[in-house]
């Protein structure tokens, strides 16, 4: 099933990246989100791999929304992580695919077309980039600290997200809003980051990130400090949980407002 997932993100990853470089043209553009014909194409190439290999696996993914058959297997498809960086030339997305069996998430890939970064990893398997065995890093001094930000798009407003980054900002080295949080996830199974604040945001985007971080060996809690625990998929879910090294962990979690 991995092999497939690979091939799926693959096929569409290539799609892609033909044509990043060509002027693109949304079918829908807000005020923060666009929406693009190169979302469905990558998707209908993915659907089209995972129904000809598992033609009873059931199927979530951002644009068809459920293509339901047998309920063990949830394939959850992100087939464009990023649309607005892809818009606008800036090469941060991600293709990404993960397995849910029985309410558990078993496998997850990531592939960004433009670096050739693949990003994959198994349950109880460990979790690998192009091959190399991936572990979170071990910093421990929060101001040397570098993390990201995820957040749902209509969840909280502007200014919200303005007071409750702050202390991040005033007291790590770097916050980032990378709008990609696929790949959020895989640099800091790669040790290239070091914490990830997710607020009240969608586990679509983000579920095969999710497992390849874990795998690598991150720490994720809710806000409270309670462990992280996975849940059957729920789109209607807007969870909110720290990721980090592991080593700085509670030092950034009190700067949660």
């Amino acid at each position: 099933m991995i092999d497939i997932a690979i091939q799926a993100a693959k096929e569409a990853g290539a799609y892609l990246k033909e044509r990043f470089t060509q002027q693109l043209f949304p079918d829908l553009e807000s005020h923060n989100d666009v929406k693009l014909p190169e979302d469905k194409e990558s998707e209908r190439r993915i659907i089209e791999v995972l129904h000809r290999h598992f033609p009873t696996h059931t199927i979530i993914s951002e644009e068809v929304g459920l293509v339901k058959r047998e309920d063990e297997y949830l394939w959850i498809v992100d087939p464009l992580d990023g649309t607005n960086n892809y818009f606008i030339g800036y090469p941060y997305f991600s293709v990404s695919i993960a397995l849910q069996y029985k309410g558990e998430i078993v496998l997850g890939v990531v592939y960004n077309p433009v670096s050739e970064q693949l990003f994959w990893a198994e349950k109880g398997k460990g979790a690998f980039l192009n091959g190399k065995k991936l572990a979170v890093n071990t910093r421990k001094e929060r101001k040397k600290a570098v993390g990201t930000y995820v957040r749902g798009r209509e969840s909280i407003s502007k200014e919200d997200e303005y007071e409750f980054t702050k202390p991040f900002f005033l007291e790590t080295k770097r916050l980032m809003r990378n709008i990609g949080p696929a790949l959020d996830f895989c640099l800091l199974a790669h040790g290239w980051i070091d914490y990830i604040v997710f607020h009240k945001s969608g586990i679509m985007d983000v579920a095969a990130g999710l497992l390849i971080a874990q795998e690598a060996g991150a720490v994720i809690t809710y806000w409270d400090s309670s462990p992280y625990e996975q849940e059957p998929y729920d789109e209607a879910k807007l969870p909110s949980f720290l990721v980090t090294n592991g080593v700085i962990h509670e030092d950034i979690r009190r700067l949660l407002r």
